[in-house]
């Protein structure tokens, strides 16, 4: 109580150091700037300063007699505040003053209260009573409380933990001599690190005192935090005393395990708190799975164990030995789930703002009880072993998705999504160790890039080999060597757009480009006629390779879906007939009796105690211990089952298309953090480039031909002609 006079002081001292600290052309305008603020002429503790305290009441007074008392009160107050004095609505203060001006007394929530300006007043006031009570209600803000009954101080007065100051009788003559009873609760909070979270209940009584409660925290733990109402200290040994009085306390602490142990027991000769606790455990099956021995479980709603932690198993620990944590299985134990592995197959819509997707998920022993999908995604229907699953909301997160009920994870799900700028790599919220994702796009679809798998098959941009980027370099430089950058560059887009279009004419143009190269510097001769043959040659064997290639590239234009997909030429039905060969391949299904026999020695190890039941009950033959499988597994088959009466979505159709497909692999694990994101060439985009490449061949021909406009006759169509064609074509 001795200290309050201090901190008063400091919080002056401070006041003064930082009205110091404005500068002396500023002051005048100290009040102006912060009229707004009303806390701020009132201190703040030290390690909150929101909290306020706008008055600080020093030395109360109070002197009881046989039909009236007195009160003596001084108080420092920083802002305009209402101060409750002592007293309650049967005892109410008459006469009071602050110094030798009258104040009023008014009634606030019952208390009597008074309105005080900042500045320090000196309270005081009357009471008048028929019989002197047995107690007062005293604020908790008040310091140091000096009392005096009938003329004799009291040395030690009684001031409960309720704040009744205590007048007619000392309530140390109620008992033979001081009582405390302790009651130590604890959770053990399992994960890394481990967590124990101490509950030491105090029940007090007699006069305030000093105590020494003991050692609170076993061998190995390190103290994180302590909070409690009444003053505690924490020794290097781990020790913790307390000043108590009169009431119940509650002291809380927090520690964590600094060392890896599997007993929990005290430091070799260290003093317990109290001689049996009741320690409850929260486990984390997703971690480990702990066995708690060496303590039996007790009926947690016959003790005080507090009520937020009962929901977890209770013990009754008796400190003189140690309580064991057994570990029976980290994460999966010994069992590890193998990996979860994922097979999408995407359909592009038509107008390309959307998709339809297939995912088939597989994996054993997986840990996984329920799948959500992302938000993105509008999951249809889905389907595990044949059997729809209801489409439920995650109750936390609010995600759609399905619960996996069997560790033999056999999964597929039908969707759609209206969003094809980022497409998630897995397409459920969960990882996995294997993904393997096919893009089928529809006819005049083209991708020109995708980002985000490690390795793609199909698009534009992979498709380029560094023999195909060399090939291009070494023909568009020869081209530019000998007629000039403009050829060069015309040589350069025409090779470029049309060396991956199937049948394009990639080396009838190196065989043309060499005899014309040659007849530069060959002079007249038999050499020079030699050459003419084999430029005359080449030229009609790239008009063989042209010809059917630039009706393919026009139809291709009119009729998207005729178009031969693959860079080589591949027929499409031999395409189609590869697809459908992996798609069969896929959908081969599993024995039907290994999966039934799996599933069954899963039901054997997990329920060994019913199992035990059972085979009491049949015997311990072989036919007795078939028949005991057997119930346990249509037992866990009918636990699990889907409710017979709810409605199962069914999903949009699955498209059975398949034209230019595009596949994506990845070479380890898939967050499911990780997105795809294709960059699609649309089809009317795709007819301008194939138009595009077909005039640049031919004028890129008539420049190697040294062509002149002169040289064609009158009657054929103008160029302007033949480009409002192009355009017609590609409109179409």
């Amino acid at each position: 109580m001795k200290l309050l006079p201090l901190l008063l002081l400091g919080f002056s001292l401070s006041t003064s150091l930082a009205q110091q600290k404005v500068p002396d052309a500023l002051k005048a305008w100290e009040d102006w700037a912060t009229w707004d603020e009303p806390h701020r002429g009132c201190p703040t503790a030290f390690n909150a300063p929101n909290k306020f305290f706008c008055s600080c009441p020093s030395d109360l007074s109070l002197q009881a007699g046989a039909k009236e008392g007195r009160l003596s009160l001084a108080i420092t107050v920083f802002h305009r505040t209402w101060f409750a004095l002592p007293g309650d609505s049967d005892l109410w203060p008459l006469n009071v003053q602050s110094g030798v001006q009258p104040i009023a007394v008014v009634d606030r929530g019952g208390l009597p209260s008074v309105l005080l300006l900042p500045g320090t007043h000196h309270l005081a006031g009357d009471y008048r009573w028929a019989e002197m009570p047995q107690k007062i209600r005293v604020p908790t803000e008040c310091g140091m409380v000096s009392l005096s009954v009938e003329g004799k101080a009291v040395p030690l007065p009684n001031w409960d933990a309720e704040g009744f100051l205590w007048l007619k009788r000392n309530r140390l003559e109620e008992g033979d001599k001081d009582f405390l009873g302790v009651q130590v609760y604890r959770l053990i909070e399992d994960g890394i690190p481990m967590w124990l979270h101490t509950v030491i209940e105090l029940s007090v009584a007699g006069k305030s005192r000093e105590v020494e409660l003991g050692n609170p925290l076993p061998e190995g733990w390190s103290l994180s935090s302590v909070e409690s109402p009444i003053p505690v200290a924490v020794d290097e040994q781990g020790a913790i005393k307390a000043q108590v009085r009169a009431g119940k306390w509650l002291v809380r602490a927090r520690a964590f395990r600094t060392v890896h142990s599997s007993e929990f027991r005290l430091k070799e000769g260290a003093k317990p708190v109290a001689e049996r606790e009741l320690v409850g455990f929260k486990a984390d099956p997703e971690f480990r799975m702990l066995d708690v021995r060496n303590a039996p479980p007790v009926d947690v709603t016959q003790t005080t164990f507090p009520p937020q932690w009962r929901k977890f198993p209770v013990y009754q620990w008796s400190v003189k030995t140690g309580l064991a944590l057994v570990e029976k299985m980290r994460g999966s134990g010994l069992q590890s789930p193998k990996s979860l592995s994922a097979q999408r197959e995407l359909w592009l819509n038509e107008s390309g703002r959307g998709y339809t997707y297939r995912d088939r998920l597989s994996g054993e022993m997986q840990s996984l009880w329920r799948l959500d999908v992302p938000d993105s995604l509008q999951l249809g229907s889905v389907k595990s072993n044949g059997e729809g699953l209801l489409i439920t909301r995650n109750p936390k997160t609010g995600a759609t998705g399905v619960e996996v009920r069997s560790r033999n994870l056999q999964l597929e799900a039908v969707g759609t999504s209206a969003s094809v700028r980022a497409i998630p790599a897995t397409g459920w919220n969960a990882d996995v160790d294997s993904l393997a994702l096919t893009l089928n796009l529809p006819p005049g679809w083209r991708l020109l890039a995708l980002f985000g798998a490690e390795s793609v098959d199909g698009d534009w941009l992979t498709s380029w080999t560094l023999l195909d980027l060399f090939l291009l370099l070494i023909f568009s430089l020869a081209i530019f060597r000998l007629w000039g950058i403009g050829a060069g560059v015309l040589a350069f887009l025409a090779f470029g757009l049309t060396y991956h279009e199937p049948g394009s004419p990639r080396y009838a143009w190196l065989v043309l480009l060499a005899p014309l190269a040659l007849l530069r510097v060959v002079p007249e001769g038999r050499m020079r006629k030699v050459i003419i043959v084999w430029k005359v040659l080449a030229l009609m064997a790239l008009v063989f390779v042209l010809v059917p290639f630039t009706y393919r590239q026009v139809q291709s234009v009119i009729y998207p879906q005729l178009e031969i997909i693959g860079t080589h030429s591949m027929p499409l039905r031999q395409a189609l007939g590869m697809q459908a060969g992996n798609a069969q391949a896929f959908n081969a299904p599993s024995a039907p009796v290994a999966a039934v026999m799996d599933e069954a020695a899963q039901v054997d190890r997990e329920f060994s105690a019913a199992k035990s039941l059972v085979m009491g009950g049949v015997g311990g033959s072989r036919g007795g211990r078939a028949v005991a499988k057997r119930q346990l597994y249509e037992y866990q088959a009918s636990n699990l089952a889907q409710e017979p009466k709810a409605k199962i979505q069914t999903g949009p159709g699955v498209p059975d298309w398949h034209w230019r497909a595009i596949s994506c692999r990845w070479n380890g694990p898939v967050s499911a953090s990780q997105m795809i994101t294709p960059i699609l060439l649309p089809p009317f985009a795709r007819k301008l480039v194939t138009l595009l490449g077909l005039a640049l061949i031919f004028w890129l021909i008539a420049r190697l031909m040294n062509l002149k406009r002169s040289s064609i006759p009158a009657g054929r169509p103008r160029a302007g002609t033949a480009l409002l064609i192009l355009l017609g074509l590609a409109l179409g």
